[in-house]
C-alpha cells in the first residue's frame, strides 16, 4: 500500500501545474530559491551578496522560508521577497496553487536554486512549475528527499537515483559539485565559483544592516542558553545545562531563549537549585531581529546545534556548540576559506564526542539513551565547561 501511495505522490509531482499560470512576456527578472532553515540561510548570506554584484541591472526576487522574513526584508540584495510556508505547502493544495500564481507573476530570465541537497518534492518541484528561460541548480545530492519519503519507504538509494534523474532534466544547467562532506559555507562558495565568480572564497557571513540595542534583557553581563533543537533526540540533557548554570551564575546572569514551544525547557531547568533572580526566560518572546540583538550583546552563548549557533557567528559573539554526529562537518564545525585571524575566535567552540558513525544523517544505528541520540547523550557537562573556560580566559570575562 505504501509503495502505491509513493508512486501516486511521485506522479502527481511530475505534472506541470505551472502551465495554468503562464506569463508570456519575458522579464528582466531573476528568481532565487532559498527555502532552507534559518541556520542554512544565515550561512548562505556570504554567497547571497554575489547575486547582486553579478546582476546589478536585474530585478532579483528571493523566495525564502517565512521564518526568515524579518531578515529577508532588510537585505539590500533583493528587490522583492516572497515568503514560503513549508507546512502549508505539504498540507494544502490551495496554498500550492496560490504560491504558483504569485511566483509566476513574471516570466523569469533565470531561476536559480543554489541548494546542494535538493528535494524532488520541494525545490525541484517549484523549479519545474516556474516559467523561466534558464533554470540553474546544483548537481548536488538528494539526501533531503529522504525526509519527505521516509514514512513511505526506507529504500532511499533506489528512489533517490530515479527521482534525481527525472528532476535533473527540469534544469537547463547544473553546476558541478564535488563529492563528500563539505561545510555548507564552502559548499555555497563552490556553487558561486562554478556559476558566477571563479575566484570567490567563503568568508564569515555578515549582517548587512546594524542591530538595535535590545531592551528586553535587564542584565549587564549575561550568557544565553539555547536548550531546544529540532527534535528532543538532539537536545543535550537539561540536567547538564543546570550544572553549567550553577557554575555560571556565580559571575553571570543567564537568559534562556528559544521558541514559545520550548518554554517548558526553562521550567524544567528551574526545578534545579538555581538562583531565580539571575535567570530570565525569553522563550517565544522575541522576533528574529531582537533575538540576534540579544545574542550580539551577550558575553557568550551555549547552544545545541541550532540556528542560534550560526547567529553567534553572524553577530561575532563567542559560543559553545554542543554537537552530535548526524551532519558533522557539514554545518559545524565551521570551515572558512577566507578569514581574518582575529575573527577565528568567534567561530563556535565545539563540544562533541567523536564516533566512527559520524555523518550518519541522523539515521542512528544505536538505541536512544534517555530519549537522546547516543552521540548527544555521551557529552558530559565537564567537556562543555572546558570550552566555556576557554572563552572566559580568551576574552578576559
Amino acid at each position: 500500500m505504501k509503495s502505491i501511495l509513493l508512486y501516486f505522490f511521485i506522479v502527481l509531482h511530475r505534472f506541470p501545474f505551472g502551465k495554468l499560470f503562464s506569463t508570456s512576456k519575458l522579464s528582466n527578472t531573476i528568481l532565487i530559491l532559498k527555502i532552507d532553515a534559518i541556520g542554512d540561510s544565515i550561512i548562505w548570506l556570504d554567497s547571497a551578496k554575489e547575486y547582486r554584484n553579478y546582476f546589478p541591472n536585474h530585478k532579483l526576487v528571493l523566495l525564502h522560508k517565512k521564518d526568515w522574513t524579518d531578515i529577508a526584508l532588510k537585505l539590500p540584495y533583493f528587490d522583492e521577497c516572497i515568503a514560503f510556508d513549508q507546512n502549508r505547502f505539504f498540507k494544502s493544495i490551495a496554498y500550492r496553487f496560490s504560491l504558483l500564481k504569485k511566483i509566476n507573476t513574471y516570466h523569469y530570465e533565470k531561476v536559480i536554486n543554489p541548494t546542494f541537497s535538493r528535494n524532488f518534492f520541494l525545490q525541484d518541484w517549484i523549479v519545474r512549475q516556474i516559467h523561466a528561460k534558464e533554470k540553474i541548480g546544483s548537481q548536488g545530492d538528494y539526501s533531503n528527499t529522504n525526509n519527505t519519503i521516509v514514512r513511505l519507504t526506507h529504500n532511499f538509494d533506489y528512489y533517490n537515483s530515479k527521482l534525481k534523474k527525472i528532476a535533473d532534466k527540469w534544469y537547463t544547467q547544473l553546476i558541478p559539485a564535488t563529492s563528500g562532506t563539505k561545510m555548507e559555507l564552502v559548499r555555497n562558495a563552490e556553487f558561486i565559483r562554478g556559476y558566477l565568480n571563479p575566484s570567490f572564497q567563503a568568508s564569515i557571513p555578515q549582517l548587512p544592516f546594524p542591530l538595535k540595542n535590545n531592551t528586553l534583557v535587564p542584565f549587564q553581563h549575561y550568557v544565553v542558553f539555547f536548550m531546544g533543537a529540532s527534535t528532543e533526540r538532539r537536545m543535550w540533557d537539561i540536567k547538564h545545562f543546570a550544572k553549567i548554570a550553577v557554575r555560571l551564575t556565580e559571575k553571570f546572569s543567564i537568559v534562556v531563549c528559544g521558541s514559545k514551544s520550548e518554554s517548558y525547557l526553562y521550567d524544567e531547568l528551574m526545578t534545579y537549585d538555581l538562583d531565580k533572580d539571575k535567570i530570565l526566560n525569553l522563550c517565544g518572546k522575541t522576533n528574529l531581529i531582537e533575538l540576534m540583538s540579544i545574542i550580539q550583546q551577550a558575553d557568550f552563548v551555549v547552544s545545541n546545534e541550532t540556528a542560534s549557533s550560526h547567529m553567534t557567528v553572524l553577530t561575532k559573539t563567542p559560543s559553545v556548540c554542543i554537537l552530535g554526529g548526524g551532519h558533522y562537518g557539514r554545518f559545524q564545525p565551521y570551515v572558512v576559506e577566507n578569514i581574518k585571524e582575529e575573527d577565528k575566535a568567534f567561530l563556535p567552540k565545539i563540544a562533541s564526542n567523536y564516533m566512527d558513525c559520524f555523518g550518519c544523517g541522523w539515521i542512528c544505528k544505536f538505541p536512544l539513551e534517555n530519549g537522546k541520540w547516543k552521540c548527544i547523550n555521551s557529552i558530559d557537562s565537564q567537556k562543555v565547561m572546558e570550552k566555556i573556560d576557554e572563552i572566559i580566559e580568551e576574552f578576559h570575562l
